[in-house]
């Protein structure tokens, strides 16, 4: 019965090919949601010449994004001037990318009563 055999054989292979599909389907999923799939935005909000939140704790490479919610201009300011946003003003927004692990305080170096602190781990 060669012609059961040929028909056998295609069946099955069409079997295989489903079950790699459905593998590899199931692998990209599962690999999405992964919490460690690239670098994460994290954003700080400035009302009433606070930083929220105050204590951030970041990984290199991670973006983070300051927003002026205040009616004056700020700024975010490493105090070892790492790095530095400028001048924010009134409802703009700045943005760092996180490029070496430590913790680092920052201020506002139009106010700088105003103060806060970033761990880049």
């Amino acid at each position: 019965m060669p012609g059961g055999f040929g028909a056998r054989t295609s069946r099955c292979a069409r079997t295989r090919l489903a079950l790699f599909a459905a593998t590899a389907v199931t692998v990209v999923v599962g690999g999405a949601g992964c919490a460690e799939a690239g670098p994460r935005r994290h954003e700080i909000a400035i009302r009433n010449f606070v930083y929220e939140p105050a204590a951030l704790t970041v990984a290199v490479g991670d973006t983070v994004v300051w927003t002026n919610e205040d009616a004056l201009p700020h700024t975010a300011t490493a105090t070892d001037k790492a790095w530095d946003t400028g001048s924010i003003g009134s409802k703009e927004s700045r943005t760092v990318v996180i490029s070496q692990k430590g913790e680092q305080s920052y201020i506002c170096t139009l106010h700088p009563n105003m103060r806060a602190d970033l761990t880049a781990q």
